[in-house]
C-alpha cells in the first residue's frame, strides 16, 4: 500500500526520558502513537502508549453507557447526556492538543500503521441519533426542577427499548 504524503506523521520525535503516562513505559517508537486531533491537523506524540490506547479504545464508550445506566446522581446525567455517547477516544492527557475533544485519527508508529479513532462499542449515523433521543426521554430530573423521578423504572424500561441496539453498560472498564 502506498502511503500518501501528509497522511501518515513522516518524524515524530520522541525526547530522551519520555514514559507513558499511564503505565509508565519507556517511550519508544516500538510503542508509540501519533495522532490529529483534527481532519487538517499536523500529527503530535500522544502522551500514552499503543497498550493504553488500545485499553482506552476497548473500553471508553462502555465506560460512558456503564456510568450512564448506574447513575443515581442528576447532575452526573445531565453531565453524560449533554456531553452524548462518545464515538472516537479523548483524553486530555494521552491526546493534550485535541483540547478535550475526540480525536480524529491515530498512527501506531511502532507497526507504522494507521490505527481507527474510533471506540468499541460506539456507534454513528441513525443508530447514534436514536439512542440520543431515547436518552433525552429518560433524564432524571432534580430538586432544582421541582420534579421527583424514581429513575429505576425508568433506567430499566430505557434499556429494554435501547436493546434492540445492543447496547450493554455491562463490560467491565
Amino acid at each position: 500500500m502506498q502511503q500518501m504524503e501528509g497522511e501518515y506523521p513522516a518524524n515524530i520525535d520522541i525526547a530522551e526520558g519520555t514514559n507513558c503516562l499511564v503505565c509508565y513505559e519507556d517511550m519508544t517508537r516500538d510503542i508509540a502513537v501519533a495522532y490529529k486531533a483534527k481532519e487538517h491537523s499536523e500529527w503530535a506524540l500522544a502522551t500514552f502508549c499503543i497498550n493504553c490506547i488500545r485499553h482506552l479504545l476497548a473500553t471508553q464508550y462502555h465506560r460512558y453507557i456503564k456510568a450512564l445506566r448506574t447513575t443515581n446522581c442528576a447532575r452526573e446525567q445531565r453531565a453524560l447526556l449533554e456531553r452524548g455517547p462518545p464515538i472516537n477516544i479523548a483524553d486530555k492527557n494521552g491526546f493534550p492538543l485535541a483540547d478535550k475533544e475526540e480525536v480524529y485519527m491515530l498512527f501506531d508508529i511502532g507497526n507504522g500503521q494507521q490505527l481507527s479513532a474510533k471506540l468499541d462499542g460506539s456507534l454513528v449515523s441513525n443508530p447514534f441519533a436514536v439512542i440520543t433521543h431515547h436518552l433525552q426521554r429518560y433524564r432524571v430530573l432534580d430538586a432544582d426542577n421541582n420534579m421527583d423521578v424514581q429513575i429505576g423504572e425508568e433506567r430499566e424500561r430505557l434499556w429494554q427499548e435501547l436493546s434492540m441496539f445492543k447496547i450493554s453498560g455491562d463490560n467491565e472498564a
